[in-house]
């Protein structure tokens, strides 16, 4: 059994946070075959005291898709003992990733997290246009995630005072947070993250290392494009120096050779590190960020011929598109509906899914002219209507 599972009565701390002033107690564990029993005990004013108790599973999957999540964790989770274990993404297969690793493993069931949805834009003061943004973010949320209306915590929706943003994008869906408030298993998934991150993950074989670097990746990673410099790059943010030496050296134990520049960026540049990335498949749990990245990759001279992954289109795209939603994006796309933006609304795709659709099958490069008659309408449109931006006018 040790050898496909991970045993958690490794990582469960001596003592326990018990409230913001860093006050700690004794924690007691008895370890059974399947589950370890957890609790400790708090005094009260009144002379009486108050027990807090737990039980988890003792032994989860030791797979790469542990591991990645173990990697988003580190990436996207809240680190502070504050009685609350917090995640946050704006992609909703990560979001869905996350929780049903959750409930198969810890047991935790998808209804016990509590979740608001974060707009980086201050909050409008157009009731209208308030209620607008918030039901299309909400619809977005519950459509795509499992998450229940129900459990929505503070509120639905928050937003940011501290920014110049008072539009939402056309595509931009908010991040969604998740929260579960127990402060026991908040603090014993944290312990966790922090052991498997400082004390084991360079100890594990290839393997589990390559699915915490996709988990890392997926959540701290960024892709640098730039066709006219011939730029491609591959950061990874990290804002703890210790942190940033531990995925260096993951990352040359997969053959990855990485700049540590001084700050928060640890950088994977040149063609040979980049094809590791391919072939390793580390940048694939994000939809987004592998869309991105395979569109990069594409750039180098030769590059099928190097690898195999371009010859046949479509074929070793790991985010491959259903042949139904391929079928629906070229029939929109004949019938007259050529905005990728309108294609990737009416069938809930991210627009780099579209383009590439169209693209693959030599549908991206038309020019659809407007008739002169629409052109002198828009025209006069915008001189009577001064304030509306290009959006707003179609």
């Amino acid at each position: 059994m040790h050898y496909k599972t991970l045993d958690l009565s490794e990582f469960i701390p001596e003592k326990i946070n018990v409230n913001v002033s860093d006050r700690y107690v004794d924690l007691f564990k008895n370890f059974g075959e399947l589950y370890i029993d957890l609790s400790y005990i708090t005094p009260k004013h009144n002379g009486s005291w108050k027990e807090y108790s737990l039980a988890i599973p003792r032994f989860v999957s030791k797979n790469e898709r542990t591991f990645e999540v173990f990697g988003l964790l580190q990436a996207e989770m809240g680190k502070t003992n504050n009685g609350c274990l917090s995640f946050s993404n704006h992609e909703p297969k990560i979001i869905n990733y996350v929780i049903n690793w959750f409930e198969k493993e810890l047991e935790l069931k998808k209804d016990m997290w509590q979740w608001s949805v974060k707009l980086n834009i201050q909050e409008p003061s157009d009731f209208k246009y308030k209620n607008e943004v918030e039901n299309k973010v909400l619809d977005y949320w519950l459509n795509k995630t499992h998450i229940f209306l129900y459990r929505a915590y503070p509120k639905k929706v928050t937003y940011i005072k501290n920014t110049n943003n008072i539009k939402l994008k056309f595509y931009d869906y908010g991040t969604l947070v998740l929260e579960y408030k127990r402060n026991l298993f908040s603090q014993i998934i944290k312990n966790i993250i922090k052991k498997i991150t400082y004390e084991k993950i360079l100890k594990y074989d290839t393997k589990l290392i390559q699915g915490y670097l996709r988990g890392i990746i997926a959540g701290e990673g960024a892709v640098e494009l730039s066709k006219e410099c011939k730029k491609y790059r591959v950061h990874i943010s990290v804002s703890k120096p210790e942190e940033k030496e531990i995925y260096s050296k993951c990352l040359y134990k997969l053959g990855i050779n990485n700049i540590n520049y001084p700050g928060s960026n640890l950088v994977i540049s040149k063609r040979e590190n980049n094809v590791q990335l391919l072939k390793k498949r580390l940048m694939t749990l994000s939809p987004e960020k592998y869309a991105k990245f395979f569109n990069m990759m594409q750039q180098y001279p030769n590059i099928s011929e190097e690898t195999g992954y371009f010859k046949h289109k479509g074929i070793n795209l790991w985010n491959r598109i259903p042949k139904e939603k391929v079928g629906q994006i070229i029939g929109l796309y004949n019938s007259g509906v050529t905005s990728t933006k309108e294609i990737s609304e009416k069938l809930n795709l991210h627009i780099l899914k579209v383009q590439r659709v169209l693209k693959e099958n030599n549908l991206g490069e038309r020019i659809i002219k407007t008739p002169e008659s629409k052109r002198k309408e828009i025209a006069q449109y915008k001189i009577l209507n001064p304030n509306l931006n290009s959006y707003e006018i179609a």
